[in-house]
């Protein structure tokens, strides 16, 4: 295969070549860009999203076609935020062309946590089709991109289970049971980390509803964070390197504790600031983000994006852990091929190296 065969036209390297370089402090062509897109890709493809969840061939094309036309610096398929926990029963709603949401949490009543097992990924719910995607992802585009799997972490599986406001009323009420289900929960999950590192496939995390806009600090600390570090000693295990995480949402508060956990990079949210998130933990986890999705991925000009792209750019890129450009949160659906192509291009003009000379 001739180089410019396996390259996004408007790149010089592969999303493998340039992390590879990046990683050694050598100089790359660019920053790693990583927009959140995921299933909103499915209307470039010309299926609905509802079609997309039970199909993992339909994944698997939605990643690569996102690959290909953008040149992102990652590609996978997850069971996402709810997918473990409708796995172990949860119902979930599937809009045609919206995300899937919690319908039924599965635990209505404390002793319904009796009648639970840990996911099986290769029988239970949806997630043998996650793994089929990751496959087929692998085996087409993983020479050229790494490839991850993500999931909502132990708190947001356990709130999905649960449904999310008694859930967090039962953090209050009955803590230790609390801590049961979420032991319950993180098994499903080490379940699912050890399914997709045996395919080479890096797990990563989500945990919504670990944000202090949900949640206080020592909530984080008492129900997120040993659950959270548990995960990431388990990838790190069988993956060989530690995952990253987002959380949306505020997380100033929490920065010290989602760095104690070792992940390797931390997604932020645009509600917080990049710089302050450098220079608080950036001499121990990667940062990553943090474009507005709405107000600017998916609602501003040509010029407003190459602005908020130039200003992400200029507060992280020196981060000594590294920087990675993306959203704040996942793109919405009404998102524009043009927006996001701008996105991308903003990343190739700013973030070319060497940076200092783009400030």
């Amino acid at each position: 295969m001739k180089l410019m065969e396996k390259l996004h036209y408007k790149d010089e390297m592969t999303p493998k070549e340039r992390e590879a370089a990046i990683s050694a402090g050598k100089m790359a062509d660019r920053i790693q860009c990583c927009p959140l897109v995921g299933e909103v890709g499915a209307k470039f493809i010309g299926v609905k999203i509802s079609k997309l969840c039970y199909d993992s061939k339909l994944m698997a094309q939605n990643e690569i076609n996102l690959y290909r036309t953008f040149g992102f610096d990652s590609a996978g398929a997850g069971p996402n935020l709810f997918g473990i926990a409708e796995a172990m029963g949860t119902v979930l709603a599937y809009p045609d062309n919206d995300m899937p949401y919690v319908d039924i949490p599965i635990v209505k009543e404390y002793d319904d946590i009796d009648k639970l097992k840990p996911a099986d990924p290769n029988k239970d719910g949806r997630l043998p089709l996650f793994l089929e995607a990751s496959k087929i992802i692998a085996q087409e585009i993983g020479k050229e991109v790494g490839v991850s799997s993500g999931f909502g972490g132990p708190f947001t599986t356990a709130a999905s289970l649960r449904g999310v406001d008694v859930f967090l009323r039962d953090t209050l009420r009955n803590p230790e049971w609390v801590h049961k289900l979420l032991n319950i929960a993180t098994e499903s999950i080490f379940n699912y980390i050890d399914a997709v590192c045996e395919m080479g496939v890096k797990p990563s995390i989500a945990e919504p509803v670990a944000s202090l806009t949900v949640i206080s600090p020592r909530q984080f600390r008492t129900f997120v964070k040993p659950y959270l570090k548990r995960c990431v000693d388990r990838i790190v295990e069988n993956f060989g390197s530690a995952p990253t995480i987002h959380i949306c949402g505020n997380t100033k508060g929490i920065w010290e504790d989602v760095a104690d956990t070792g992940v390797q990079v931390f997604s932020v949210d645009n509600v917080v600031d990049l710089e302050e998130v450098k220079n608080s933990v950036g001499d121990r986890v990667g940062v990553m983000g943090n474009v507005k999705p709405i107000d600017t991925v998916c609602n501003g000009t040509k010029e407003e994006i190459f602005q908020a792209v130039d200003e992400c750019i200029k507060k992280a890129y020196d981060n000594p852990k590294g920087f990675v450009l993306s959203t704040g949160c996942k793109v919405p659906m009404a998102t524009s091929r043009e927006n996001i192509e701008f996105l991308m291009d903003a990343a190739r003009t700013y973030g070319k190296y060497p940076i200092e000379d783009n400030l």
